[in-house]
């Protein structure tokens, strides 16, 4: 007898059939999974006990949380199994936040030379375009203190000799002078490391003496430079404003006043206030000059 193709005919060979169509579940039967195989009669409950025991168990068997203690470890990505990892062995640690919303540290990658990946993946600023980022807002405040000084002393104000005097004059020089300044042309620094110094993140420590002086006054070429021409230019610029004919004032003072500013700019915190109160405090309480 030929076996039914479709549904049709398999239904209709089951109603003419009614020992076929009846069946027993107790025929097949049922058993415990073995037991002399550990890993095939592990429960969920049994693997998270045995990760807590790896991780060193910090929770209790009421639930309650012992102690929360950081600690590194390292999974083996075609195993996953949990190995411990001593703090001293971290080469780089960074902040960050987890899929839960949990901020915990990460383990970053640093190279020979101290950098990580992140460094890597921002190039530092084209030194051409790191001079033309400081020159040109200098240029534009030569424009300016020009104008302020024609406009005091002048009875008419000749706005293309001004444009003249800082587009061909005071840009080329200042943008010559700046990429020397950073190291464009010579490099000053010849292999030395030099060390950042920031207030964060924020430690007690930090309140100390020695890390103030290298904060406000970090030793360094640019400080040795830049400190003792602030100092002479804006004590140069207090003395011909207020001694010197207008005509001087007129054309030299823009010039004077654009290099002093680029100097309080290179140094640090400390060293610019001191190289912007100095002259201050020369002119009005040596000299006598008047503020207003």
């Amino acid at each position: 007898m030929e076996a039914p193709r479709n549904r049709k005919q398999r239904r209709a060979a089951a109603a003419s059939n009614p020992e076929s169509a009846t069946f027993d579940p107790s025929s097949i039967p049922l058993a415990w999974p073995p037991s002399n195989d550990p890993s095939k009669s592990r429960t969920l409950v049994d693997i998270i006990a045995e990760r807590q025991a790896e991780l060193g168990n910090p929770v209790g068997n009421s639930g309650s949380i012992k102690s929360l203690k950081t600690q590194y470890v390292t999974i083996d990505p075609a195993t996953g199994k949990i190995s411990s990892l001593d703090g001293s062995d971290v080469t780089g640690l960074e902040s960050h936040v987890t899929a839960d919303g949990i901020q915990g540290p990460r383990v970053v990658e640093v190279d020979d030379k101290g950098k990580t990946e992140k460094d890597e993946d921002e190039p530092p600023i084209p030194p051409f375009i790191d001079t033309l980022l400081l020159s040109i807002p200098l240029t534009v405040l030569h424009l300016t203190l020009g104008y302020l000084a024609a406009h005091q002393y002048a009875q008419s104000i000749d706005l293309n000799a001004l444009f003249r005097n800082s587009g061909f004059v005071a840009l080329p020089m200042l943008t010559l002078l700046i990429h020397l300044a950073h190291g464009h042309i010579i490099s000053f620094n010849r292999g030395s490391k030099t060390e950042t110094i920031s207030l964060f993140p924020w430690h007690p420590d930090k309140l100390s003496l020695s890390f103030t002086r290298k904060l406000l006054f970090p030793p360094s070429f640019k400080t040795i430079a830049f400190l003792p021409a602030a100092v002479l230019l804006g004590i140069k610029l207090m003395a011909m404003t207020n001694e010197d004919t207008y005509y001087a004032v007129m054309k030299q003072a823009p010039a004077i006043g654009t290099l002093w500013v680029w100097c309080i700019l290179e140094i640090p915190v400390g060293a610019a206030v001191l190289g912007a109160l100095g002259p201050l405090m020369w002119g009005v309480w040596w000299k006598g000059y008047g503020i207003l």
